[in-house]
């Protein structure tokens, strides 16, 4: 790694690999923000690789922007400032990641595909390359056009080893939330009524501690609580 690649307060854990030109904590892109302030920082974890030109860069808030461990991003590849990402995740060449964003694990991300600020993105999730989202993606659901989850992803599912059972559950989950008509409060009360599966609790779970709309599907937008 050369030192040139590695800006202001960063933290990075053991065997990661840095290509050419990638460049990790700089300072966030953001006119407000005093390049020449180290703080809050990056901190990186362990076994993540970094292709040819990508970017992460350093917090400005009160914590430091975090990349977990076993990542793979690909060339071209963006995180931005204040954004918490976990483990297992790929990003595709070009994707890119706005600032405050949450990518929890196990997460795909196809190529030149934008994840707008705040966005919370669920585990297990795929985003089909070449489209947008301003909208927070529930786990295990496929973004297949902009703003819009028209499946559940099935085959990372598979691989993940799940049984028959709870991949029939996450497609109920999807069933109840983008294809019975219902408002997302009308959704979520009809899954508490089955909170007692570990399955409905982890949408639950999102649910509650998300702050952003979901993404809808191809027949209906649902807007996050504004509809009873």
């Amino acid at each position: 790694m050369g030192q040139n690649w590695i800006e202001g307060k960063t933290e990075i854990g053991h065997g990661n690999v840095l290509y050419p030109g990638a460049r990790l904590g700089g300072p966030p892109q953001d006119l407000g923000f005093d390049a020449s302030n180290p703080e809050p920082g990056l901190v990186v974890g362990d076994e993540n690789t970094f292709r040819e030109g990508f970017t992460a860069h350093r917090g400005k808030t009160d914590e430091p922007t975090r990349i977990g461990n076993k990542n793979y991003f690909m060339t071209n590849t963006h995180v931005g400032h204040d954004s918490q990402l976990g483990d297992h995740i790929t990003i595709a060449t070009g994707a890119c990641l706005g600032g405050h964003v949450i990518i929890e694990d196990r997460v795909i991300i196809g190529g030149n595909t934008a994840v707008g600020q705040f966005v919370r993105v669920g585990r297990g999730a795929f985003l089909t390359g070449g489209y947008a989202t301003s909208q927070s993606v529930l786990p295990w659901f496929m973004m297949t056009s902009t703003g819009v989850c028209g499946a559940v992803n099935a085959v990372g599912m598979r691989r993940f080893n799940m049984t028959n059972e709870e991949i029939a559950r996450r497609k109920w989950v999807y069933k109840v939330i983008h294809r019975m008509g219902l408002s997302i409060v009308q959704a979520t009360r009809m899954l508490e009524e089955e909170s007692s599966d570990p399955v409905v609790q982890e949408y639950l779970e999102f649910l509650r501690i998300n702050d952003r709309p979901i993404c809808h599907n191809a027949l209906r937008p649902i807007r996050g609580g504004s509809r009873s």
